[in-house]
């Protein structure tokens, strides 16, 4: 009896290394078809969050229909994006045109440093310098943006269809469903999960936004070239937990290193940039997303790691809420509950 209950027990184990092994394979191969799909969920998540806030508003004792909310939603993250595309895309001849001046002036740094560094040190940054061609990259480059435009295109069309879905989720999931009790359940666990995500998505937004206008300030009072494309890079870097600050604050550090002719505006850039990181991040965010996420933070730095290797810096992005997603799932799945415990930072979940 034991013998047979140990067998059953490794059966299981094996599967589940089995299917766990299969799961991460499908999620490599398969990274072209489902970032694209992950990101126009969490868009369509953002975008309801917006029809809804739209539909709250009234005009006298009239609430704006789901229509015209729905226009309205569309509207803002059209513009969005547009803005965002103009920034990144729109100094890249500026950029190109001043790369020149930034890698002679670290190269004149290396060589007043090069007592401190040692001619062997000196020789291996100058050889990575000159390896940094940005001419010979301009291909590659060109490249990606195109893969990005036709990825935001899928994503685009991802998400019409899932607004124009979205009314039959409700009778298809009763149609699934073998109790009316049964498809109570699930409707609720989708709108959970919807909630939850759409929660996070809304408030990283605005922590986000804030962080970037304040940042752009920062960077324009100082004087730091393409103080718009820093500050729309640090509102996307904010997304992604704790690596993402640091890489905000790094960046454009950097040029300011190379772009002054003294150390007062990068040491000034650099304590102006981690104060406010160190502000939204340990006060104005655990405010604001406290009643939303109860994760914890170990559990979101694995789930950094884990995506970041399986889908790069999209999967950073992606992290949080994957696992917001799965905590939630587990939650209400019994024989699952102790894994929402574990990805809890108190062992309180959210539902």
């Amino acid at each position: 009896m034991n013998m047979d209950g140990g067998t059953e027990t490794l059966r299981s184990a094996g599967l589940a290394i089995v299917a766990t092994g299969v799961a991460i394979t499908g999620l490599v191969l398969g990274s072209s078809f489902l970032i694209p799909l992950a990101i126009s969920i969490l868009l369509w998540n953002l975008l309801e969050a917006l029809i809804k806030l739209f539909e709250r508003i009234s005009i006298g004792s009239v609430h704006i229909p789901r229509s015209v909310a729905m226009v309205l939603g569309i509207t803002v993250v059209v513009i969005t994006l547009y803005l965002v595309v103009s920034v990144l895309f729109g100094q890249a001849d500026a950029i190109k045109e001043a790369w020149p001046r930034y890698v002679s002036r670290l190269e004149g740094m290396i060589g007043e440093l090069s007592q401190w560094l040692g001619p062997v040190a000196s020789g291996k940054v100058s050889t990575l310098l000159q390896e940094i061609n940005l001419v010979r990259r301009i291909p590659t480059l060109l490249f990606s943006a195109q893969s990005f435009m036709v990825s935001l295109v899928l994503v685009i069309a991802y998400v019409g269809f899932l607004l124009g879905e979205e009314r039959y989720l409700a009778p298809k999931v009763a149609a699934m469903s073998q109790s009316k009790e049964q498809a109570v359940k699930t409707a609720q666990l989708l709108n959970d999960i919807s909630e939850s995500i759409r929660r996070y998505i809304w408030m990283k937004t605005l922590v986000s936004l804030l962080t970037g206008s304040v940042s752009y300030a920062i960077l324009r009072a100082i004087g730091v070239d393409f103080a718009e494309t820093w500050a729309m890079l640090i509102f996307i870097l904010n997304f992604i937990p704790n690596i993402g600050s640091i890489m905000a604050v790094t960046f454009p550090a950097l040029i300011a290193l190379v772009q002054f002719d003294t150390l007062t505006p990068f040491f000034t850039l650099v304590v102006g940039l981690t104060l406010l990181q160190f502000v939204v991040g340990n006060v104005i965010e655990p405010v604001l997303m406290g009643s939303t996420l109860n994760m914890s933070p170990f559990a979101i730095m694995l789930g950094l790691a884990f995506w970041g290797t399986i889908w790069g810096i999209v999967g950073m992005f992606l992290s949080v809420p994957i696992l917001v997603l799965v905590m939630i799932i587990c939650a209400h799945i019994p024989s699952w509950r102790w894994v929402a415990v574990l990805l809890s930072k108190d062992g309180k979940i959210m539902v």
